[in-house]
């Protein structure tokens, strides 16, 4: 008896949940669409921000070594500068100056180097420290020469690249060098440097 009760009300169940769901799907299309911008539209405060603490740390680096070559490329509103010196870690300095006269691109440049115009050619010894943000730096090791060139790119406006190259091929003890060199901290500097290993 339960049996036959239960059959003669399944097929008006059925009909009526079939009667309905359109009702509900017309219903959730014209009204959902106002519901979803009125959950969007809500300002919600975050408690826990997420922030970078220092996005490009500033680096220092000094620079004592004499000056090998010099090359100067000039462009129409750029002059392209790259310092190239001898008996130092530093390998070269790439410089971009918005100025498209070389004398003044050079008196520039001499004077962020701590020179006089004059002094500004192959031969000069250089002493300065250079202080400027790190963007990012690219870790080449040269395992079968036993060095590592590390080239530094920087946010600076005057400043572009700085290539180094360090006497040692181990991961830790270029991570530690590139840290010294810089002036950063290990964390800074493991944040910054990528790698890419030669055999």
């Amino acid at each position: 008896m339960f049996s036959s009760c239960w059959l003669l009300k399944s097929p008006s169940l059925r009909l009526s949940f079939l009667l309905l769901l359109p009702l509900l799907l017309i219903a959730f299309g014209l009204c959902g669409e106002q519901l979803t911008n009125q959950v969007l539209s809500r300002s919600y405060i975050a408690l826990d921000k997420l922030q970078a603490e220092n996005p490009h740390p500033q680096g220092r680096l000094n620079i004592a070594g004499v000056v090998n070559q010099l090359d100067i490329e000039q462009e129409p509103e750029i002059t392209q500068v790259e310092v190239y010196t001898a008996n130092s870690v530093v390998k070269k300095l790439e410089f971009e100056l918005a100025i498209a006269q070389v004398s003044t691109a050079k008196a520039i440049l001499a004077q962020k180097l701590g020179l006089s115009a004059q002094e500004m050619q192959v031969g000069t010894q250089l002493n300065k420290q250079l202080e400027f943000n790190v963007q990012g730096i690219l870790a080449e090791i040269e395992k079968e020469r036993g060095y590592t060139k590390v080239e530094i790119k920087t946010t600076n406006s005057a400043l572009k690249n700085v290539e180094l190259t360090l006497p040692t091929t181990e991961l830790s003890a270029v991570e530690t060098a590139i840290a010294q060199e810089l002036g950063l901290s290990r964390q800074e500097a493991k944040m910054l440097v990528s790698y890419r290993i030669k055999n």
